[in-house]
């Protein structure tokens, strides 16, 4: 019987300083496919030198973006990966000696998640597993055009090998990413129903850092570990801000 075949999507936008090392961490994939949205910062060039496969597709969404990736994509298996992501050995140790044999149809991977320079070990982070491996055929991203899910027919089975998530390299460059994504988020809640107001965000705010630091036991990570739910509860309350604000200008505060 022939050993499967994998194939590694990743979508891109001015990533040059993430996408070499996560390209490293999947060279030895069956193929790895790339689709760029307008990066100007090198990003292209230096997947180039990974892969034939580097598509130039307008920006859609994540869901769709990624979607337009699995579409290209041929081999067997299909591992979704972001930028900032690397594949670990152990990780792709078990892949080699999983899939020939598996009856599932994808897979969850826990994540090990770097925030400003350390692995964190407990708080939010910790315990995070994520669909991201599936057989061609058997799943699709849905069109959300952030936190987009994959969607699988058939048995999901976990991986114990892990994905390396290089998330934040500084406090300023989360508060870039949580503005992005909180505004995203806000505008996929409103659009499907979701309601806010401004004590509405305050609560999810505190209850956020509540959850991160003490419930999730962040405490044990120390300052890192207090800094990170800090931001997690800014990043929520963000989120639960914008939302409030579309709420009022549609006048439906409630």
């Amino acid at each position: 019987m022939a050993e499967p075949t994998i194939s590694v999507i990743i979508i891109s936008r001015d990533e040059a300083e993430d996408i070499e090392d996560c390209l490293r961490s999947v060279a030895w994939a069956h193929e790895i496919v790339v689709v760029d949205s307008g990066s100007t910062d090198g990003t292209r060039e230096i997947a180039a030198r990974w892969t034939d496969q580097v598509h130039e597709v307008p920006w859609q969404g994540f869901g769709l973006q990624k979607n337009h990736a699995l579409d290209l994509a041929s081999g067997d298996w299909i591992l979704s990966l972001d930028c900032d992501e690397r594949v670990s050995d152990s990780l792709k140790d078990e892949l080699q000696r999983t899939l020939g044999t598996t009856d599932c149809n994808a897979f969850l991977i826990p994540f090990r998640s770097n925030y400003c320079g350390r692995f964190m070990r407990f708080g939010e982070w910790s315990g995070e597993r994520k669909l991201r491996l599936f057989r061609r055929g058997a799943g699709r991203f849905d069109d959300a055009p952030v936190h987009e899910r994959i969607h699988v027919e058939g048995r999901t089975g976990r991986m114990q090998g892990r994905i390396l998530h290089y998330s934040v390299r500084t406090r300023g460059e989360m508060r870039d990413k949580s503005r992005r994504y909180a505004r995203l988020g806000a505008e996929s809640a409103f659009a499907a129903g979701k309601r806010a107001t401004r004590s509405t965000a305050l609560a999810r705010g505190g209850w956020a850092f509540i959850r991160s630091f003490l419930l999730k036991g962040g405490v044990l990570d120390g300052w890192k570990g207090f800094t990170l739910s800090i931001d997690v509860a800014s990043a929520t309350h963000q989120r639960y801000r914008y939302l409030a604000s579309m709420c009022r200008t549609a006048g439906s505060p409630h």
